[in-house]
């Protein structure tokens, strides 16, 4: 059976812990009150779907890691959640489309408005 691309969508999150040592100027923002997830995206080559699930499965896992910060905590990114797989329907070449989703929203919703709910961090 001929071999086909997958992209599978993780999500993790960021859990911390010990004490901040975070210098004075960078206090301005408290931070212990958020949240960190991370949207992850994998390749991967396989014969079928459920193989490209399987597969995500065990990335994902393999890929949760800890280290500690430069403001002394650790940090722990843990998988959460398969998201989704879907199949890469073009030629894989430099600009070929891995991703994309459509945004629905209220009639009348700018782009700044999307922008800022989806993308704050632009």
């Amino acid at each position: 059976m001929e071999n086909k691309w997958f992209v599978v969508n993780l999500l993790y999150k960021s859990i911390n812990s010990g004490q901040q040592n975070i210098p004075i100027e960078l206090k301005e923002v408290d931070h212990s009150e958020e949240e960190v997830f991370e949207e992850r995206h994998y390749l991967i080559r396989t014969s079928n779907r459920k193989n490209a699930e399987l597969i995500g499965e065990d990335i994902a896992i393999k890929n949760e890691n800890k280290y500690n910060n430069i403001y002394g905590e650790q940090v722990f990114w843990k998988y959460e959640k398969f998201l989704e797989c879907y199949e890469v329907i073009d030629e894989l070449d430099s600009g070929a489309e891995i991703y994309s989703r459509h945004i629905i929203s209220a009639k009348g919703t700018t782009t700044n408005e999307i922008i800022n709910r989806f993308f704050p961090e632009d």
